[in-house]
């Protein structure tokens, strides 16, 4: 185990460790009865409208994207408590971590409103999911709207502009440099998933600047030791 696994495992131990007995006071609200050790309503908070969820290539959801930019993480397992609370075009209250060097927040709580007590999550999105698909093969192609992020600000794909989802394991992103950047033209195939009314996503096997010009994937670049 790396020093950086080393230290993202311990980060997440002590999240997901189970609650001291010590008041609150700070004020915050434990609306789910999480168990957090911490009240995560310290965290910085950002508010934003919600533009669109993102799918993975599981045909699940694990993020929303900010009108204003930025992508939220969250685990799977909340993905449909959010999404029936707020609706793309209504806005949302997220505390959490955003990573160093990407508009990327990993979500410990959220709020509707700041009226609203906080719902905590209690198995937080830390990691990088495993490279993982549903059946179905696709090809998709567009014009890139954002990078997809890891927790950590890595690049691991692309949302194109409908909001389509292309994701490639850790490493290649960073082997794939500015053709992953906003603005380019980018395709890919693959297996995933397209879930009506909200999109595709898939994990790339193929890449290329358009459908024609499809090629393998690069070798992932070493991380610097």
């Amino acid at each position: 185990m790396d020093r950086r696994t080393a230290l993202l495992a311990g980060l997440a131990t002590l999240v997901a460790g189970p609650v001291l007995s010590q008041g609150n006071s700070s004020g915050g609200s434990n609306a789910s009865g999480g168990r957090l050790w911490f009240d995560p309503t310290q965290l910085p908070s950002f508010t934003g409208v919600v533009e669109r969820y993102l799918l993975t290539p599981e045909g699940k959801t694990d993020r929303l994207m900010f009108r204003e930019g930025p992508q939220v993480l969250f685990p799977e397992h909340i993905a449909d408590d959010i999404m029936q609370a707020v609706s793309p075009g209504q806005s949302i209250v997220v505390y959490g971590i955003r990573a160093r060097r990407a508009p990327a927040i990993t979500l410990l709580a959220w709020a509707k409103d700041g009226d609203s007590a906080a719902r905590f999550v209690d198995r937080p999105a830390w990691t990088f999911p495993e490279y993982r698909a549903a059946d179905e093969m696709l090809q998709v192609s567009g014009t890139i709207r954002a990078p997809l992020y890891t927790p950590q600000g890595d690049v691991i794909g692309a949302v194109l502009d409908e909001g389509v989802v292309i994701r490639v394991p850790a490493g290649v992103g960073q082997a794939l440099g500015d053709k992953l950047a906003v603005g380019r033209s980018i395709a890919a195939s693959g297996h995933g998933a397209t879930v009506q009314n909200r999109g595709k996503a898939l994990d790339a096997e193929r890449i290329g600047e358009s459908p024609d010009k499809l090629g393998p994937l690069p070798a992932p670049a070493e991380r610097p030791q």
